[in-house]
Order: structure tokens, then C-alpha cells, then sequence
């Protein structure tokens, strides 16, 4: 069989069901892919995919890899796990280089090594019958690895891994068809002073509390009079500190990181007049 045609069989296979030892077609689930469609892939599970695709490339040969590392995924494609989308074209791309860059065992071993741990990466969410033709024919390479020489060459096994490569694409495609898209990238949530209390004391000395929501770092309220500025250390969120001002009308108070005479705001001021 050609290559072309190999890898045409390979595809088709993942989407069959195994019966009795004969391959039958199993039919679109195109009503729930329908009901799906309005679902969106969660941004942070696009990135852990554009990350894990990323480390498995490091278990493959050197030349696979320097082939294939410009072509990551985008990190703000909505369609990238679509026809043409940045999935797609890094493992149609990932396909082309284990195809051109299998020339030893060792290769082969690294290249085979690299493309499980990228179906690993996607494995749990593919159907069982593509988990299933995907590790039989990982199982398969991996044999055929094993009892490689050099005089009998490595084209049909770099054939092979290329197959596996648009096997899993055309799973991952699969995949994808589910979803809409890929969400938004959620907005950083802000952080801010939520409480601050600022009261007399004595007939000199001004109290100030407060608790601020941190989803920052930042370990200093920074709280500032016409005498200048003083810093409250955080004990958790909640800050506390009484300050010599007389005369004070106001405080302004900012939370954010204070380290070495440097203070970097977390917070926007908050203006407290004092009671």
C-alpha cells in the first residue's frame, strides 16, 4: 500500500469499531455534536494543551524538533482546534517532519516516544475506539522498532509514524468538532481595598485598618498623611497601623509589594476621611 493511501486507511480506521474482527463504520453522533456546538473549549485547557504538546516535543529526535518548534500553536487562536487551525497545522506539520527526519532506531524511538506523549496529552478526550486503534497502532511502530535493522531501512516505519501523526490529527479534529470554539481569555481580576477605617485615636495620632482582595502578590498597605508615608505590613489580607498626624483630614491608603525602599501598588489609592 502507498503511503498516501496508508495513512488514508489509518484515518478511516479510528473512525470504525472493531466486530467480531471486521471493521464497521460507526455512524456521525451528529445530533450530539449538534447539542454541543454551542460549548467552548476553556481557555486555560487550550493552554495546557499548546504546553504539553510543547513538552512532548522535547522527547523527539533533534531534527524532528527543530523542524516543528516554530510551528506551535497560536496562543490566541478560537479555532484552533479546528480544520486549519493551529492543531492541525502543527500536526500536519509534526507529521511531515517524523515522515522526513526517521533515518536510525534511535530516531525512530524518539519520534515514536514523542507522538504518544502527544496523544497523551489529548487522550482522555478522545473517543474509546481512537484510544483504542491509537495505542494498537503505537504498539505496532514500537514492534516493528524493536526488530529494525539498517539494512532493512526505515521508510516504512517513518511511513508509519507519519500515519500515527494524521491519525491523531484527524482525532483531535474529532475532538474539536464538539466545540464552538475556544473561550475568551478570562480578565485578570483586579485587586482592591474592600474595607478601611480611619479614626482618631488620641488627640495626635490617627488609627487606620483595613482588608484588601489580593489576587496579586503584595505584602504592604501603604498609608500616606501630609506627614508623609508609613507602611502597614499585611497579616493576610487585613492591615492595621496607627500613625502620628494631628492635623490630618484624610488618609489615602494603597496596598501593594514593598521590598528595599521600593513600593510597586497592587491596589488604586483608596481616600478615607477621618472620622
Amino acid at each position: 500500500m502507498t503511503k498516501k493511501g496508508w495513512k488514508r486507511a489509518v484515518t478511516v480506521i479510528l473512525g470504525a469499531t472493531l466486530v467480531g474482527g471486521i471493521i464497521v463504520e460507526t455512524p456521525n453522533a451528529v445530533t450530539t455534536t449538534q447539542a454541543q456546538a454551542s460549548k467552548k473549549i476553556p481557555y486555560a485547557q487550550y493552554q495546557s494543551d499548546i504546553n504539553g504538546i510543547k513538552a512532548a516535543l522535547g522527547k523527539a529526535s533533534t531534527d524532528v524538533q527543530s523542524n516543528v518548534t516554530g510551528d506551535f500553536p497560536d496562543p490566541n487562536d478560537k479555532d484552533a482546534y479546528m480544520q486549519n487551525g493551529s492543531f492541525d497545522n502543527y500536526l500536519g506539520n509534526l507529521s511531515a517532519a517524523v515522515d522526513y527526519n526517521t533515518d536510525t532506531k534511535e530516531q525512530a524511538s524518539e519520534n515514536l516516544s514523542a507522538l504518544v506523549a502527544t496523544y497523551n496529552v489529548f487522550r482522555n478526550r478522545l473517543t474509546s475506539g481512537e484510544q483504542s486503534q491509537l495505542e494498537s497502532m503505537a504498539n505496532k511502530i514500537n514492534g516493528e522498532i524493536a526488530v529494525s535493522t539498517v539494512d532493512n531501512g526505515y521508510g516504512d516505519i517513518s511511513d508509519n509514524l507519519s500515519g500515527y501523526a494524521d491519525a491523531l490529527n484527524s482525532a483531535v479534529l474529532d475532538y474539536g468538532n464538539n466545540y464552538d470554539s475556544v473561550a475568551n481569555r478570562p480578565k485578570a481580576k483586579k485587586s482592591y481595598i474592600s474595607k478601611l477605617s480611619v479614626k482618631k485615636s488620641s488627640k495626635k495620632n490617627v488609627k487606620v485598618t483595613g482588608t484588601a482582595r489580593l489576587y496579586r502578590s503584595a505584602n504592604y498597605a501603604r498609608i500616606n498623611t501630609y506627614k508623609g508615608n508609613k507602611y502597614a505590613k499585611l497579616s493576610g489580607h487585613n492591615f492595621s497601623k496607627t500613625v502620628y498626624a494631628p492635623k490630618a483630614k484624610t488618609v489615602k491608603v494603597t496596598v501593594g509589594h514593598y521590598s528595599h525602599g521600593h513600593f510597586t501598588s497592587v491596589t488604586k489609592t483608596k481616600t478615607a476621611h477621618i472620622k
